[in-house]
């Protein structure tokens, strides 16, 4: 397309949407009844990760910066879980009926226990990674120690 076009495109389209027909098809649009939820309160992992660590032997400058790592791998884990928690409710509110508000409720009850149990189970499992790590590197190094 030439200027020429982009021109009396951009135009049209400005036209438009300073109109007063478009404001006065928005303001005649419904509210949005969408159920409000309350955030995902995702329980405390009360991991044992530093003395987990401090039990293979690291130094006190590994078990920090190991804990450091793990923590900001722990804090995404949590927000893609609530990420996640609230694009299913949402998803799911969008096609429940109004007249089924008790149904959601239950639903919304079950999907945070799930996905609470779900965030402690892949932070014990982020955990145990870590220390599967440590222990093969302390092999790796008695081995090669020899």
């Amino acid at each position: 397309m030439d200027a020429e076009v982009h021109g009396r495109l951009i135009a049209a389209a400005a036209s438009l949407l300073n109109g007063p027909a478009l404001g006065q098809a928005i303001a005649h649009l419904p509210t949005s009844s969408s159920p409000k939820f309350d955030p995902l309160v995702l329980p405390p992992s009360n991991h044992t990760l530093q003395d987990d660590l401090l039990h293979l032997g690291c130094t006190a400058y590994t078990v920090e910066a190991l804990l450091s790592t793990y923590e900001v791998a722990e804090a995404r884990l949590a927000e893609h879980t609530r990420w996640t928690f609230n694009n299913a409710l949402a998803q799911l509110a969008a096609v429940v009926n109004a007249e089924d508000k008790d149904v959601l409720e239950r639903v919304d009850d079950a999907l945070r226990q799930r996905f609470a149990r779900e965030y402690l189970s892949a932070s014990d499992e982020c955990r145990r990674d870590v220390l599967a790590e440590v222990a093969a590197a302390k092999a790796r190094y008695s081995a090669s120690a020899t």
